[in-house]
């Protein structure tokens, strides 16, 4: 989308002139895969990307500083994200946060090839070496996918659509949930969670970086794995196909081997991730028959052992 708000080039002069980053020459806004305004900016010492929230606390942008500056400074390919002259790396314009980063040449794909797809999978499996364990002071701001943290938002959500329908679902979420078993044993740390083709840049057939983290959150270590599962092997009103979900799963581990507690409970934290997407989709389909429920009920046939045996042995 388009940016939403509007930057003269008066206001980008202003924010420049507290960043040791050069004079302004040019800039347009640029299209992006989020809700946030986006501005590429050219100045006498390059190109670099102003990113102004529209929808994030001060505090919820400073977690995704951290993130980004402690993988940045580990090799990983992200946009750098500058300190301003205070040596802040979050600042605000009319009351609400921004990030200036560096701009990165490349280019997103409509969907991954085979060769691309086992690059963006061991970029996943990088992250969460680099970032496992990592809790940011400004953790509690962001919304980190917990089974807790599905209940709060379809509480929300049914009470916003205030109808039976929405109930209903509620109730279903209630006995679902419940039903998860995430131990406390299992790894945490940060994912990116959405590896869509728009937030990866490729220049032809190599990838050069992953972008966006305004999703990123501390959760289950094997979260960004299962997003790579479901979007990859299970495509929306697909089936679900086995053989690709165990060749994602053995191009993760090649970087990142999982703990054996990670492999027993994989298949609770692919339900949790179809939790969570179906919050952003709360109000689509029926109750009897939504798409969600078909999905955790035809894990429910498979079963949890079957589950096991198809991804790992």
């Amino acid at each position: 989308m388009v940016a939403t708000t509007t930057f003269s080039q008066a206001d980008l002069i202003a924010i420049l002139d507290t960043y040791n980053l050069g004079a302004y020459r040019t800039s347009r806004p640029i299209s992006a895969g989020t809700v946030q305004t986006i501005y590429r900016i050219e100045t006498t010492q390059g190109a670099f990307v102003l990113k102004y929230y529209e929808n994030r606390s001060y505090e919820s942008v400073q977690f995704e500083a951290d993130v980004v500056r402690l993988i940045h400074a580990q090799g990983f390919p992200c946009a750098e994200v500058y300190p301003n002259q205070r040596g802040e790396y979050v600042d605000r314009h009319h009351q609400k946060p921004y990030m200036l980063f560096e701009f990165i040449q490349g280019e997103p794909v409509d969907s991954f090839s085979r060769h691309q797809l086992t690059q963006v999978t061991h970029l996943a499996a990088q992250l969460q070496t680099i970032a496992g364990g990592f809790r940011p002071a400004t953790t509690p701001h962001r919304w980190n996918y917990t089974p807790e943290l599905c209940l709060r938002l379809a509480q929300q959500k049914a009470k916003e659509l205030h109808s039976e329908m929405g109930d209903a679902k509620l109730r279903w979420y209630e006995r679902e949930v419940a039903r998860l078993d995430l131990p406390d044993a299992l790894p945490k740390g940060i994912c990116h969670t959405d590896f869509d083709p728009s937030n990866v840049l490729f220049n032809g057939d190599q990838l050069v970086a992953l972008l966006d983290f305004d999703d990123a959150n501390y959760t289950y270590l094997t979260f960004d794995l299962i997003a790579l599962i479901d979007g990859i092997a299970w495509p929306f009103g697909g089936e679900f196909n086995p053989g690709h979900a165990r060749k994602i799963v053995h191009d993760y581990m090649a970087v990142r081997p999982l703990s054996e507690v990670e492999k027993s409970h994989l298949f609770d934290v692919h339900k949790l991730q179809i939790f969570i997407d179906g919050i952003w989709f709360y109000a689509r389909g029926e109750v009897d028959d939504f798409y969600e429920k078909q999905k955790v009920a035809y894990l429910d046939v498979v079963g949890r052992d079957a589950y096991y045996r198809a991804l790992f042995d």
